[in-house]
């Protein structure tokens, strides 16, 4: 009778399926897609990249009395040094040309060709622009784009980045820093794009003093003489 009850029990606590494990954790994605203020990189690393935010002008749009909208140029203030750390792609040394994965209703954005420079593609000193995510409280960068490089040239997109425009990104900003920075004129290759260095103004031409004409000479009449 006791080894029946034992089979029962035994069955009982072997005709029941195993329990699934906990399915895993979704990261909490904040926002995806932020821009963050052009800076200067100031480190680099195989997993973070460092961005420092220098006072620069900037043109803001704002609403008069009258209610009309007007652009003014203003400063917008330096930030201090920030660190963030990179996603997987760039981690890898990979071209980053997918957008984050997000979970819906979130839309998922479209990354610009000019956007799809690898970490390793970025130097120290670089002006950059980068997109990036806040992921469980970590901003991490997704997205880079190289703006110009002071003492060189700014690099070519990765290998299999696929241009829109005929002439490439990387010469187009090229040919604008020597135009800015040496005066060099774009070359002929732009076309109707080219540019060339602005003449500067007509200035006013000073006013030179002239002398008044000469005057004619009088004689004094001569005396007659006495008789």
């Amino acid at each position: 009778m006791r080894s029946m009850h034992l089979g029962v029990i035994t069955l009982c606590l072997t005709s029941y399926p195993a329990l699934p494990d906990d399915p895993p954790r979704q990261p909490i994605i904040e926002f995806v897609n932020q821009r963050y203020p052009q800076g200067i990189v100031t480190a680099v690393t195989k997993d973070s990249i460092t961005i420092e935010k220098p006072e620069s002008p900037q043109m803001v749009q704002e609403i008069g009395p009258d209610g009309m909208g007007r652009w003014v140029m203003k400063l917008s203030p330096a930030l201090p040094p920030k660190r963030f750390a990179v996603s997987e792609d760039l981690a890898a040394g990979r071209v980053p040309k997918n957008p984050r994965a997000t979970d819906r209703p979130r839309p998922v954005y479209r990354v610009q060709d000019t956007y799809m420079y690898r970490l390793t593609d970025v130097k120290v000193g670089d002006w950059v622009c980068i997109l990036y995510a806040r992921v469980d409280g970590v901003d991490i960068c997704d997205h880079i784009h190289i703006v110009k490089r002071p003492g060189g040239r700014v690099p070519p997109l990765p290998e299999g980045v696929v241009e829109k425009s005929q002439i490439p990104y990387h010469e187009r900003m090229n040919a604008y820093w020597d135009l800015e920075d040496k005066g060099i004129a774009y070359p002929e290759k732009f076309g109707h794009m080219r540019r060339w260095p602005i003449a500067p103004p007509p200035h006013e031409a000073p006013v030179r003093l002239v002398a008044p004409p000469p005057r004619e000479a009088t004689v004094p009449p001569i005396p007659q003489a006495m008789p």
